[in-house]
């Protein structure tokens, strides 16, 4: 798991460098901009996410300890726990949630 934890940390970084100018925008922001900034990102990311699960074929517990790890990589790194807090939901949602026919 610390693998794919390292992998999508790897692949959030590019998409929102954690010491960048696009960071700096980030925190300048109102909640509302700041939301919407990080939306229009993560598109690579939760494509990223999306098929290290399905390579990998996570369960519930798999999907939670990649999630567990990897925030506790970006809340190393620097990223802010609000923004860290909603990276993770929406990658639990969009990516590691599958719909069942």
């Amino acid at each position: 798991m610390e693998e794919v934890a390292d992998h999508l940390f790897e692949a959030f970084c590019k998409t929102l460098p954690p010491n960048s100018a696009a960071m700096r925008e980030y925190k300048r922001k109102s909640a509302d901009d700041q939301r919407e900034m990080v939306r229009k990102r993560l598109d690579a990311f939760f494509a990223t996410a999306r098929e290290e699960q399905e390579r990998r074929r996570l369960g519930v517990i798999g999907r939670a300890r990649v999630a567990y790890a990897l925030q506790k990589r970006m809340l190393e790194a620097g990223y802010p726990r609000h923004l860290t807090k909603q990276i993770l939901l929406a990658l639990v949602m969009s990516a590691f949630v599958r719909a069942r026919v």
